[in-house]
């Protein structure tokens, strides 16, 4: 990790006591306090739209509890760590279950404090030389062996544009409209590109996510189709994966309103 302050977060519906932590966050230079929420509903806005690090975060809090928030957070952003900074001991047990760096009873020792920012920021740091490494491999690991009529071809997996199922045979559709026929069925072609991060849209489709333009209406509203961004063909979307895929893209950070 660079030697950047940790961008940070304080979330407290109790307006006093989010400002004395934030006012206690004041002599730690190795911080970046970004801002101050009193509610979750606002930070978990507020984390699609922002790079953030590292969460104060206190437990009893309207709309959804701390626990709530860290469980959608390790779930929506699992690089954020979390430090559950409450007065109420008695929450430490179940807290524990999200992996936070630390929980912190109020008043807050600094003390205590300042151990729980030097362990998130060696967290921090191995995350980062972790994601790296995973870059590196991603890189290397763009291309693919697939068997086809004819042999085994290696495709680069940011030319394929969708895969179908059309009568019995599973086709692979290219940049340059070329159209390999797989000898793999839906499934094992769907296990292959999961990593690469395809989608089973239908029983008939896998779709590249990164590649979806838009998601489409039809007849009002009781069906569903994908658009591709380098593709017009129309890809039908099962009405069971409609939530899936909102969900999908809104880990690219596509926000839905």
């Amino acid at each position: 990790m660079s030697l950047e302050p940790i961008r940070t977060i304080v979330v407290d519906d109790e307006h006093a006591s989010g400002q004395a932590t934030m006012a206690i966050l004041k002599n730690f230079p190795q911080l970046d306090v970004i801002e101050y929420i009193d509610n979750s509903p606002e930070l978990i806005s507020r984390l699609s739209e922002i790079d953030v690090e590292l969460l104060i975060l206190d437990i009893e809090m309207p709309y959804n509890n701390g626990m709530n928030v860290a469980s959608f957070v390790k779930k929506k952003h699992p690089k954020i760590e979390i430090i559950f900074c409450t007065g109420h001991a008695y929450f430490a047990a179940d807290c524990y279950d999200f992996e936070p760096v630390d929980f912190i009873t109020k008043p807050i020792n600094t003390a205590r404090l300042q151990r729980a920012i030097e362990r998130a920021q060696k967290k921090l740091r191995n995350t980062i030389g972790e994601f790296n490494t995973q870059k590196k491999n991603d890189l290397n690991n763009k291309k693919i062996g697939i068997n086809v009529e004819g042999g085994y071809q290696i495709i680069d997996v940011d030319n394929i544009l969708y895969i179908e199922k059309r009568a019995r045979k599973i086709y692979i559709n290219t940049k340059g409209k070329n159209s390999l026929v797989s000898k793999y069925n839906l499934t094992q072609l769907e296990e292959i590109l999961a990593p690469h991060d395809f989608f089973r849209c239908h029983q008939s489709f896998i779709v590249p996510i990164k590649k979806i333009r838009y998601v489409k209406n039809n007849q009002f509203g009781k069906t569903y189709s994908i658009i591709l961004k380098e593709s017009y063909d129309e890809i039908p979307l099962s009405r069971s994966k409609h939530a899936e895929i909102k969900e999908k893209l809104e880990q690219y950070g596509i926000k839905f309103v």
